[in-house]
């Protein structure tokens, strides 16, 4: 069985989340998928996937969203290039220590790449 901190609770503390499974360990920071991946959302034409990520001192989470026209307007789309790319952008921020306890990053696809985001209208922030 996995698990996932909860920022301030060390790692014999940490609490499950069965919406979760753990798609890579990187530098000492774990980094879960909620299953099943992008998810339809009932107030737009895209699709959501979000991503925690873990490590000794905290928690952060990762949103992306794709229009779903890039489905039509890419010959060669693929959800599972998209959540790949996602981990891929994941592992950059890591890597340059941009990551901070309790707070959200939002992407969005645009051009065949996630751009980082603002507060947009289709992610409600929930880590305080």
């Amino acid at each position: 069985m996995w698990a996932v901190a909860l920022g301030d609770l060390d790692r014999s503390e940490r609490a499950v989340l069965p919406t979760h499974r753990l798609v890579r360990t990187y530098r000492g920071h774990e980094i879960y998928l909620r299953q099943p991946g992008f998810e339809f959302t009932p107030v737009m034409l895209g699709k959501v996937a979000s991503y925690l990520v873990a490590w000794a001192e905290g928690l952060a989470a990762f949103a992306f969203m794709y229009p779903l026209l890039a489905q039509v307007d890419e010959q060669d789309f693929s959800e599972e290039r998209l959540l790949d790319q996602a981990v891929q952008l994941i592992e950059f921020w890591i890597e340059e220590d941009r990551l901070r306890n309790r707070s959200e990053y939002t992407f969005e696809y645009r051009g065949r790449a996630f751009v980082e985001v603002v507060d947009p209208r289709w992610w409600v922030k929930v880590l305080w």
